[in-house]
C-alpha cells in the first residue's frame, strides 16, 4: 500500500510539472511554432493533393516520379503556381516541364 501511494505522489507531482511547463512563456512559443507548422504542413498537402486531383481530372494519370518530385517541394508560392499549371495542362509532358523548372529553382 506504501508502494501505491508513492507511485500516486510521484504521478501527481509529475503531472503538476507538466502543467506548470504548459503554462510557462516558453512553453507557448514552442506551442506556437508547432501549430503554425502544422498549418503550413496541411496547406502543402493540401495544395500538392489539388495539383494530383488536377493532373488526373486532365490528363487521366500521374507517375510516381511526378508524385515524389511534387511531396519535395515546400515553398506555398511554387506550389501555387504548378497548380495554375496543373490545371491548364493538356499533357504531362507540359507539366513536367514546369515542375522541373520550379525544382530547379528551388534548389
Amino acid at each position: 500500500m506504501a508502494r501505491e501511494f508513492d507511485l500516486a505522489i510521484k504521478a501527481l507531482a509529475e503531472m503538476i510539472e507538466v502543467s506548470k511547463m504548459e503554462t510557462s512563456p516558453l512553453f507557448d512559443g514552442i506551442r506556437e511554432k508547432w501549430i503554425e507548422q502544422g498549418i503550413r504542413q496541411g496547406i502543402q498537402q493540401g495544395i500538392q493533393d489539388t495539383i494530383l486531383d488536377a493532373l488526373e481530372e486532365n490528363i487521366g494519370c500521374c507517375p510516381e516520379g511526378l508524385v515524389n518530385s511534387l511531396r519535395a517541394i515546400r515553398d506555398i508560392d511554387t506550389l501555387k503556381m504548378l497548380h495554375r499549371r496543373a490545371v491548364k495542362a493538356k499533357t504531362i509532358d507540359e507539366f513536367m516541364q514546369a515542375l522541373n523548372e520550379a525544382m530547379r529553382k528551388n534548389n
